[in-house]
């Protein structure tokens, strides 16, 4: 007679159980195009070089999209003005953020120090378009706390205006992507809190935009965190 041998299947039963893969959790990221155009949306992890985003999509005025990444996910979002369709494939101009070629930066680190997610609004090369991040189920706001940065900077002078090539500002250095000095940058000797200050520049940008990064060392007033199971990034 088959006898049954429970303690046997149990252990084959919890061998195989060790070896099926657990699925990583993930947060989702929704954007939201309230701008009376249609913008280019792209997204990049962290420590990715490429010329173009990894993820890129169109969204027409009022649509909005979400995505999913994991929940130790670092990355950028950002969107652009007439990159759509094969302009988008122009990294000159519609390409990876970058001193020559800025674009305001939504900016997310999961499951960062504490198990926080670090979020925040970056100006540091400069911007194109207003923008707001807001979490969702996290802790009640309460400032840098679950709290929701915007920046709604609109004008740009003239020296630091990027055009295209209908003479239309696409977007507007920052005083580092501009004059690429050690003082404006932070960088060589000026790379630490106590030698690297504000400049003129950035100081107006914060004055416009407090919630936002206006220079490297300006984590202090501009990064949030919060525990939350997802956020929406909002252009205009």
């Amino acid at each position: 007679m088959l006898r049954f041998n429970f303690t046997c299947a149990w252990i084959v039963a919890c061998a195989i159980l060790t070896i099926v893969p657990i699925s990583h959790a993930e947060k989702s990221i929704t954007v939201q195009n309230n701008c009376g155009s249609v913008i280019t949306v792209g997204v990049l992890t962290n420590g990715m070089s490429s010329g173009l985003p990894e993820q890129s999509f169109d969204l027409t005025p009022s649509a909005s999209n979400s995505f999913s990444k994991s929940d130790s996910w670092g990355g950028r979002v950002w969107a652009r003005y007439h990159c759509s369709g094969s302009a988008g494939k122009d990294s000159s101009n519609c390409g990876v953020p970058g001193a020559t070629n800025p674009a305001s930066l939504a900016e997310f680190f999961f499951k960062g120090t504490g198990g926080k997610d670090y979020y925040d609004i970056s100006l540091v090369d400069g911007y194109n378009m207003p923008m707001s991040i807001a979490p969702s189920g996290g802790a009640t706001p309460n400032g840098f706390t679950c709290g929701t940065p915007q920046c709604t900077i609109s004008d740009c002078p003239k020296e630091f205006a990027v055009t295209d090539a209908t003479g239309n500002v696409v977007s507007c250095q920052s005083a580092c992507s501009k004059t690429g000095s050690s003082e404006d940058c932070c960088t060589g000797s000026n790379n630490s809190p106590s030698t690297c200050k504000a400049s003129t520049r950035s100081s107006f940008v914060k004055t416009q935009c407090p919630d936002a990064y206006s220079f490297a060392y300006d984590d202090q007033d501009s990064t949030y965190e919060c525990e939350a199971d997802s956020f929406t990034v909002t252009f205009c």
